[in-house]
């Protein structure tokens, strides 16, 4: 029986462990071919690794989200070993205590720490849409999925960097989906945000729902 993603090309920011590695498997289980995309060699090796062990068809990219360039060089290795892009998994992020802010309130974090959660978690998930819906338009179809948080739903104690990425993340999806015509979906758990677009002629244009 085929799976429900057979023959789809799907790519994982942060696929090198964590949700991402698990994300990857499933997506390959599914029948995906996925691209894994990890600032670590080894993770995303392992989790390719993983893959074709189990029969799986799969690439690794190394890349790292908060660099335009190397966003670009990850679409371009996308489309040119599978020709498309199908789906999209934004997920690579950082909290507070991976920036040396752990325990600090907001008036105390460097600024330093906030500007790197910034650019991974918010302009990194902006630098991934933008090439991937660009890619997607061309195609006509395709679906994006953004991993934010409770915490962009709401606030937590220690942890204003984080929140204040993971509020915009739910924007940038929320943003998005109104300006493509696209569907949003947000997951029960409050925790992934996804968009799903197809190609519409003029008179017949979808709003996103909110």
């Amino acid at each position: 029986m085929a799976g429900m993603l057979e023959g789809k090309v799907a790519l994982i920011t942060g696929g090198g462990r964590g949700i991402g590695r698990q994300t990857a498997l499933l997506f390959a289980r599914e029948g995906a071919r996925v691209v894994v995309a990890d600032l670590s060699a080894d993770g995303a090796k392992e989790t390719v690794g993983l893959i074709e062990k189990a029969g799986g068809q799969t690439t690794s990219v190394i890349a790292d989200v908060a660099k335009p360039d190397d966003i670009t060089a990850m679409m371009d290795r996308t489309v040119e070993i599978y020709g498309r892009l199908d789906c999209a998994f934004n997920n690579a992020g950082v909290n507070g205590a991976m920036v040396g802010q752990a325990g600090k309130r907001n008036g105390e974090w460097s600024e330093e720490g906030f500007d790197k959660v910034i650019q991974i978690n918010l302009k990194g998930v902006w630098l991934c849409m933008r090439a991937e819906l660009q890619q997607m338009v061309r195609q006509g179809h395709g679906s994006i999925v953004n991993t934010a948080s409770v915490a962009g739903l709401t606030g937590f104690r220690y942890s204003s960097g984080y929140v204040a990425s993971k509020h915009g993340v739910v924007g940038l999806t929320k943003t998005a989906a109104l300006e493509r015509s696209l569907v949003l979906f947000p997951c029960r758990s409050g925790v992934h945000w996804t968009l799903r677009w197809r190609k519409m002629d003029s008179n017949h244009r979808s709003p996103g729902h909110l």
